[in-house]
């Protein structure tokens, strides 16, 4: 037996479970594709990289780190870098930034799951419906027999009708694992996202130091080049008048110096 005989023996309603499964296969190839082309795959191999970075206050290497990756996670840290730089905001409106962000990546990761719940939901109950229908055909030809009541044909209504079960059960089954295994990744994407995003913002009193502290050495060290070129000066004058001045350099000074 084919597989359109199957169909055809399940009824219509083995067709509407076929379109499910193809869209239940589009939907996780898309997501597949989706948190690949995100860099979800990978997040491990930059973050803790860039948190160190971040945390050794090298700001420039941090965002030459994030500027080449792609992803919500990359994206909310350089969000979140970009906050603590701008000593302009208040800290509200920086968590608010911070927050609209990752919504609006997560929004994005989570498109199309409601298809797999949907399908996950529905294809048990498509199958049910399938079994019922065909049971009900089964006992119109049973009673359409009369007295001469063949059991084979009772037989084949139901194994036929439970065909439509087998299918729901079929399509159900990988559409709720998958749904179940990518909301499980969006979560940790989410508990990632804001955890990178606490500790950036958790350390811009550490940053503030820093900046003073890179304040402090650019003035010491402006001093002491104050100082050296004053000591200098002092030096080369004090030079000049400790030199003893014959006649030729007198008269370099001064050309009217022979005539006296």
């Amino acid at each position: 037996m084919s597989v359109i005989d199957f169909f055809n023996r399940g009824g219509p309603v083995m067709y509407i479970l076929l379109c499910l499964s193809i869209y239940g296969v589009a939907v996780i190839l898309f997501k597949i594709y989706q948190f690949w082309n995100a860099g979800v795959f990978a997040m491990d191999t930059y973050i803790d990289k860039a948190v160190h970075e971040i945390r050794a206050g090298d700001i420039v290497s941090a965002s030459r780190t994030l500027s080449t990756v792609k992803g919500p996670i990359a994206r909310i840290m350089r969000v979140a870098l970009d906050c603590v730089a701008n000593r302009e905001i208040s800290q509200r409106s920086k968590e608010a930034e911070i927050a609209r962000v990752g919504a609006a990546d997560i929004r994005y990761l989570e498109s199309h799951l409601r298809g797999l719940e949907m399908i996950a939901n529905i294809g048990p109950l498509l199958g049910l419906l399938g079994t019922v229908i065909g049971m009900v055909r089964a006992f119109a030809k049973l009673e359409a027999a009369g007295a001469r009541v063949d059991p084979s044909l009772f037989a084949g209504g139901i194994w036929e009708a439970f065909l439509c079960t087998v299918a729901g059960l079929v399509v159900a089954i990988p559409a709720i694992g998958a749904y179940y295994a990518i909301d499980a990744m969006i979560e940790r994407i989410r508990a990632t996202m804001r955890d990178v995003s606490i500790q950036i913002l958790a350390l811009e009193d550490e940053f503030k130091r820093n900046e003073k502290e890179i304040k402090r050495k650019e003035a010491v060290k402006r001093e002491i080049e104050m100082r050296e070129m004053e000591e200098r000066v002092r030096n080369v004058a004090s030079t000049s008048r400790s030199t003893p001045q014959n006649s030729s350099t007198l008269h370099l000074l001064n050309p009217r110096y022979s005539s006296f």
